[in-house]
Order: structure tokens, then sequence, then C-alpha cells
């Protein structure tokens, strides 16, 4: 069985802090591949360039793209879950459904907002929206750390 890839990605932001604690976090759950998109304000002039070193500090690969689709057509993900609220959102998310992809090898992109509401409608149309029962309003930290902590299990109870 061969393992796939996840790859994280923070779209529309404009906090500079959210960059270096986005990368802190999905690396120390895992994360290997780190993309930053839309970026703007002091988000884009000093917020990328410290988590472009902090990435490098904590050996990851880190892009930066203008936009989600820019994402799918360079790194050809076989799955995308775009995190949203509830009424915004299609389905409960399911890290076991993203554990049993990645053991099939695939490469699987997850999309967190970094501005509220965070993702645009067309934004949400490139792939799966999900959300978190019972927990509607997470920060996107939270959401961040949930989901990859929650798959990490998912994968290493199986095998």
């Amino acid at each position: 069985m061969s393992k796939g890839k996840i790859i994280v990605q923070l779209h529309n932001f404009s906090s500079i802090n959210i960059c270096t604690d986005f990368i802190q976090t999905a690396s120390a759950i895992g994360a290997k591949e780190i993309v930053f998109s839309q970026a703007s304000g002091r988000g884009a002039s000093a917020g990328i360039p410290m988590g472009q070193k902090e990435a490098i500090n904590r050996k990851v690969n880190f892009f930066v793209f203008q936009d989600i689709k820019d994402t799918i057509e360079l790194l050809k993900p076989d799955e995308i879950y775009l995190f949203i609220r509830k009424p915004f959102s299609k389905e409960n998310f399911s890290p076991e459904k993203i554990a049993e992809s990645y053991k099939q090898g695939k490469t699987i992109l997850l999309v967190f907002g970094g501005s509220k509401p965070g993702l645009s409608k067309k934004d949400l149309e490139l792939g799966t929206s999900v959300y978190f029962e019972g927990l509607n309003e997470l920060s996107l930290i939270g959401e961040l750390t949930l989901s990859l902590y929650l798959i990490r299990k998912e994968i290493e109870k199986s095998g």
C-alpha cells in the first residue's frame, strides 16, 4: 500500500501572525507541503517572508500561488477539501475518508480560509466543502489542528 500526500493551503489572508502560526501548527502535526495563496496587506508583504523562513527552519516544502486554481494546476491533487462553516458546506468532515484516500496513494489538498468567511462561492466549487459537526465556530488554527490530528490518528490506527 503506497502512501499518499497531504497538502495544506492557507487562502485569502492578510494577517502576519497567521502565516507563522499556520506553518508551525501544520508542520508540528506532520504536514510536509504548505501553500499560501491570495495574500494581501501585511500578510503578503511581511507574513509570506516570515512564513518562508519558518518553513525552511521546519524543513517543509513551501509554495506561494496566486489562487487555489494554481495549486490544483501545479500540484495536481486527486481530492480537494475546503473547510468552511456549516451553512456553506456540503458535508461533515470525515478523517476516515481522507485517511483511506491517503492509504490509496492519493494526493489530498486541504484548504483553509484565512479571513472570514474565508472562502468564496467560486472557491467552494473547486472541491468538497466540509465542516466540523458541532464545532461551527472553530478558529482557523483550531480547524487546521483538529483536521490534521484526526487524519493522522486515522492513518496510524489502520496502519
